[in-house]
């Protein structure tokens, strides 16, 4: 996650460095993004997310007392799978969960393909990077707010120590899920936004965009990292995130519907309007 940040400082400062040799046709631009503004502000937020992420490492584990109490039967039927899985394959689905998350990272990359959103390649990487940015601070400030004791933390199995490290209480939600949700339903939306001409084919792309989650909430359950509850919010505000933020820049062509507009100059903010047919 953390190299995957820094990369995207990287294009941001590439960007920063040589706009001046950059032009954009604003008559098929699709997005509206005040760079001025989100520039900094995503570099922020994703400036919160590594200082999170390090604070959240060092969130104490459960006490010696309390980790002997916990019992699967305290668990909630719908999620109590999750603390008899086999602890033997815990670490390879660990790891298989962590390939499945970088993989679904990188994997807006093929927009680069398309040569229209290859064209407006830093708006629409300043929108994913705000997307992932926006989904991690919500996931730290959740995580830190709320301890949910992992299902390994219920298996008889597992030894006493891992209960008692920390992070072992990040259970709720899963931000591996929310992560690939991010991404996959960006991709899908931002495609779908480049062609329109799709129409509800699209809709096959969201479907789609549904498989790197679930694969790496599959994974993080048989790791007994998450219950079913975590996996399904994860995915579910991962891909709420990834949707809107583009959404919420798209240029309104027919004038009708919801838009949000930054802006800059006497004032800074957000302008949002809903304009009718």
């Amino acid at each position: 996650m953390r190299l995957i940040i820094f990369i995207i400082l990287v294009f941001i400062f590439i960007h920063l460095t040589f706009a001046g040799f950059s032009q954009y046709s604003r008559e098929t631009e699709v997005y509206k993004v005040n760079r001025k503004v989100e520039t900094p502000g995503t570099v922020a937020l994703l400036g919160v997310s590594v200082w999170g992420f390090n604070h959240l490492s060092e969130k104490p584990g459960l006490s010696y007392e309390e980790a002997i109490q916990l019992s699967p039967n305290d668990v909630w039927w719908f999620d109590r799978p999750a603390t008899r899985q086999d602890p033997s394959f815990r670490m390879k689905a660990q790891n298989n969960s962590d390939i499945l998350l970088n993989s679904s990272v990188i994997l807006p990359g093929l927009l680069a393909l398309d040569r229209q959103i290859r064209h407006d390649w830093f708006d629409v990487l300043l929108l994913y990077g705000e997307s992932h940015a926006i989904s991690t601070d919500f996931y730290i400030l959740n995580a830190s707010l709320i301890s949910r004791a992992r299902p390994f933390n219920y298996n008889s199995g597992i030894p006493i120590e891992e209960k008692m490290a920390n992070e072992s209480q990040n259970s709720f939600f899963s931000g591996h899920v929310s992560t690939a949700a991010t991404a996959s339903f960006f991709m899908a939306k931002v495609y779908s936004d480049y062609h329109p001409e799709l129409g509800n084919k699209k809709y096959w792309l969201f479907a789609a965009a549904l498989i790197p989650p679930s694969m790496v909430g599959y994974y993080r359950f048989r790791a007994m990292k998450h219950f079913p509850t975590d996996i399904m919010t994860g995915c579910a505000i991962g891909a709420a995130t990834g949707i809107l933020i583009p959404h919420f820049h798209k240029i309104n062509r027919k004038n009708t519907g919801l838009t949000f507009v930054p802006f800059t100059g006497t004032y800074t903010g957000v302008k949002i309007s809903y304009l009718m047919k």
